[in-house]
């Protein structure tokens, strides 16, 4: 299997590899109602059980990668993971999170997961990635609208013990090869 790379570069972003230097900020998040909006639920994660997951590399395996979103100047706004379905490992799954709430509105979150699906695609060679988002959560809809997703189902899932409803999306490889977003991303 191809590896991903630790550090992807946008536009106006770098998504990099979550180092135990970003801990204090992950747990101040992890426990900030704002943090996380409406629409997801705070994972409350103890500093010990972050830094333990950060040493042991399990945010940093071939199945599931997390990342820091930064703007330019290297301030951390977000973060964005994705992880391997274990029934489907040719099916990734996205989560992107914009923190930091003076950021959100500004198109971060959608560029940080076109890039992260360019490189899912090109150098995973998946055949599909797939993402969640409350049914109420018009702005994520509109986001994955923009990249070529389309709407596979509603259901209920669950996010962090919290069962919510939600619509599944999904782009398949064939659908990423014909979108032009993806072809001309440069800028």
């Amino acid at each position: 299997m191809t590896i991903l790379q630790d550090t992807i570069f946008t536009p106006r972003l770098k998504l990099r590899k979550v180092e135990e230097t970003d801990i204090k900020q992950l747990i101040a998040w992890s426990n900030n109602k704002q943090a996380y909006g409406d629409y997801l639920t705070p994972e409350q994660i103890s500093e010990n059980t972050f830094r333990e997951k950060v040493r042991s590399g399990a945010t940093w395996t071939q199945k599931n990668r997390s990342f820091i979103i930064e703007t330019k100047d290297g301030t951390a706004i977000g973060t964005i993971n994705y992880w391997l379905r274990p029934e489907c490992e040719k099916c990734g799954v996205v989560k992107v999170r914009i923190a930091e709430t003076a950021e959100r509105g500004k198109g971060y979150g959608t560029e940080a997961q076109k890039y992260l699906v360019i490189e899912l695609f090109e150098r995973l060679k998946l055949n599909a990635v797939e993402m969640y988002t409350d049914v109420n959560n018009k702005a994520q809809q509109r986001c994955l609208g923009k990249l070529g997703f389309e709407l596979v189902n509603s259901l209920t899932y669950e996010d962090c013990h919290v069962t919510r409803l939600g619509h599944l999306y999904r782009i398949d490889s064939t659908q990423y090869t014909k979108y032009p977003d993806y072809k001309y991303h440069y800028e």
